[in-house]
């Protein structure tokens, strides 16, 4: 079910919209594909449509004003606040729709006893940043988390106890309480990191083609979900670099984690590093879109401490430094991110 939760969902409100004969042609005949699958499908629409509470559920839904009762809504708390009138309006609107789509996934879902999909399922506590910003996070069994720019970190709500797995997208720094009993893992595109008690920093956004896992004292175990002969085991000051697209192809080096990891305490170290490496943090680190005009650009190599300084003043000195034009546009009246072309002097 947890593969085609979209699809539930959809076809819950398809459902709902069939139950008060409010659908449009388009979806009438998705519904009708879906029901020309097998017959399990149509057994399955003939008992929701048999469950008298559940039509009249979508009835009130369907009956349900909402430019009406939004403006009662606002009527009536307009001397407190316009924007938390609307606030609140969205709120509780999207919870009165949740409730009819849950309804329906709870008859998708093929289980008749409540106690049964509770266990199942696994009920997650998420905690992002959006892009430009860094967070830290004190998880339930007071492990410390440094979230970098752009990541969401997840974890069941009972991981205190012998749960503790962790689901990252993005990049973070994890300082992890010892449990012998209870091993520490986190889950990242596919990669299993494992560990007791440690420092190690995690880097797997969703849209790039690696992962890499730096150990900064104690020791991790990598595995892969996908891949069963996939086993490492780090020690500190090594970086795991896991190629996605070239048969998770694993690459080994000696660094330094505390310049790799020294995001964190809000700063970015650049030794020697190539102009590309250099492109791919600025841009999570102060939310801006760059462009290079010319692909050696990539080759160039920049050292330098970024901490306090802007982004105006941070290009002005790669431009100097790097002997290349850093022309920025600042994209303020359509409210874009700033856009930075790099190209040769």
């Amino acid at each position: 079910m947890k593969n085609n939760l979209h699809k539930f969902i959809k076809l819950g409100q398809y459902i709902g919209k069939y139950l008060t004969n409010s659908e449009s042609d388009k979806e009438k005949e998705i519904l009708g594909s879906w029901l020309d699958e097998n017959s399990e499908n149509k057994e399955l629409l003939n008992s929701v449509n048999s469950n008298e509470s559940l039509v009249q559920e979508f009835e009130i839904m369907d009956l349900f004003n909402r430019e009406q009762a939004l403006r009662r809504f606002k009527e009536k708390v307009l001397l407190k606040s316009k924007t938390r009138a609307l606030i609140r309006w969205r709120i509780a609107a999207s919870i009165f729709v949740l409730a009819g789509i849950i309804s329906i996934l709870y008859f998708l879902s093929g289980d008749s006893k409540p106690s049964k999909i509770n266990e199942k399922s696994n009920f997650y506590t998420s905690v992002s940043t959006e892009g430009g910003q860094r967070s830290k996070v004190v998880l339930p069994d007071s492990s410390i988390v440094w979230l970098n720019s752009g990541t969401t970190l997840s974890y069941p709500d009972g991981f205190s106890g012998q749960n503790r797995k962790v689901i990252l997208k993005g990049q973070a720094f994890f300082q992890v309480t010892n449990k012998n009993d209870c091993p520490f893992s986190v889950q990242a595109n596919g990669l299993i990191v494992s560990v007791l008690g440690t420092k190690f920093d995690v880097y797997a956004y969703p849209e790039e083609d690696e992962i890499a896992v730096v150990l900064e004292s104690g020791k991790v175990k990598l595995t892969h979900q996908e891949f069963e002969s996939f086993f490492y085991t780090m020690n500190p000051g090594e970086k795991a670099t896991l190629n996605l697209t070239d048969n998770s192809s694993m690459n080994i080096s000696l660094i330094d984690p505390s310049i790799y990891s020294s995001w964190k305490e809000g700063k970015l170290i650049f030794r020697t590093s190539p102009m590309g490496n250099v492109v791919a943090k600025l841009k999570k680190w102060y939310n801006v879109e760059i462009e290079i005009a010319d692909p050696e650009i990539n080759n160039s190599i920049f050292t330098g401490t970024i901490k306090n300084e802007s982004y105006e003043e941070i290009f002005r000195l790669i431009g100097i430094a790097c002997n290349v034009n850093c022309k920025i546009i600042h994209n303020y009246e359509n409210e874009a991110k700033p856009q930075i072309i790099i190209s040769k002097r």
